[in-house]
């Protein structure tokens, strides 16, 4: 088998982090080496379904999203590792849809008294993109004596471009983000079997003085029916601690007029104000082609949400670069 660092893992959680669990990665912890290294290119598409939210869902606020990854790390130690990640995303708003897909426009009519500070529109029904957020960070093994791999992590993650947050097509919502966690592996004895799991809670900037704070989970079983194929499953969820629903946004949401009473600042963040959750199931695999190259892939679903769009589908397609300290 391969050498490769059991950073895989926490930058599994780094891609969860940045774009709201899309990545299927399991960490497969192996024992590293000071020097050792890996250069990682995923492919990502996801399509978005129904918005769900605490007053009922939208049918016809859908979208496309396109990602190309660019991630690595190295073994500054045998027990510390130093890690990055740079996604380039892109996306649509599907505006052809029912009543126009009711694209989110900052130069619309009803902005009277508060004027948006910046008036790209994005939700036009064609793919905008940029580079999304750069995240950087340390991973520590703390035991990997016996089955049980644990390795505490942290990273820190900021906007690269200044990209609109005020629409479907958003990429982002252009905060910075500092996730705290941990990653486990464990290997059974004598076994062809490996589970994962990473948490990590996720300190934000806050918008207008918001708690967006939140919390996402990664597990992941797999098998390897030959010395270089695994096949896996996998659970990855995102839960917002605090945040908006969409009654919120007006003092009676029931009385409101929308969208004339929703010409305000604190509706100009909405995007990063949903206190949004969702839970993706999927499967995936990892196939080493040989000692210094992997090929990775996954398929998933969303099977629960909350003040967020539901995945209908999305898949990844990775090649990894290991690089030994020999």
């Amino acid at each position: 088998m391969c050498k490769f660092a059991p950073v895989s893992g926490v930058l599994s959680v780094v891609v969860i982090v940045l774009l709201g669990g899309l990545s299927s990665t399991p960490s497969l912890a192996q024992s590293q080496k000071k020097g050792d290294a890996s250069i990682r290119l995923e492919v990502q598409h996801i399509r978005t379904g129904k918005f769900i939210f605490d007053l009922g869902e939208a049918n016809y606020w859908t979208t496309d999203t396109q990602v190309m990854l660019i991630s690595g790390d190295y073994a500054v130690s045998d027990r510390l590792t130093v890690f990055g990640a740079l996604p380039y995303v892109r996306k649509r708003f599907n505006a052809g849809e029912l009543f126009g897909g009711d694209p989110h426009n900052p130069n619309d009519f009803y902005w009277v008294d508060f004027v948006p500070p910046d008036k790209r529109f994005w939700d036009d029904g064609e793919y905008h993109g940029d580079f999304q957020d750069f995240s950087i960070g340390v991973s520590y093994v703390l035991t990997e004596e016996g089955p049980l791999t644990v390795t505490p992590f942290m990273s820190y993650g900021v906007p690269v471009s200044n990209y609109p947050f005020f629409a479907k097509a958003a990429i982002g919502k252009n905060l910075w983000t500092l996730p705290v966690g941990v990653s486990l592996s464990y290997v059974p004895y004598f076994s062809d079997w490996h589970f994962d799991g990473s948490f990590a809670y996720v300190f934000s900037e806050k918008p207008i003085d918001i708690n967006v704070d939140y919390s996402v989970l990664h597990l992941s079983a797999g098998y390897w029916f030959k010395p270089n194929l695994s096949i896996n499953v996998f659970l990855a969820g995102k839960y917002t601690w605090q945040g908006y629903e969409f009654s919120d946004f007006a003092d009676d949401i029931f009385s409101a007029v929308y969208p004339d009473d929703f010409g305000t600042e604190v509706w100009w963040h909405h995007d990063r104000l949903f206190a949004a959750r969702h839970l993706n199931i999927g499967a995936g695999f990892d196939y080493f082609l040989n000692e210094s190259y992997k090929v990775s892939g996954s398929g998933y679903t969303g099977i629960w949400a909350e003040s967020t769009n539901e995945i209908d589908f999305a898949f990844t397609l990775a090649v990894t670069r290991y690089f030994g300290a020999e």
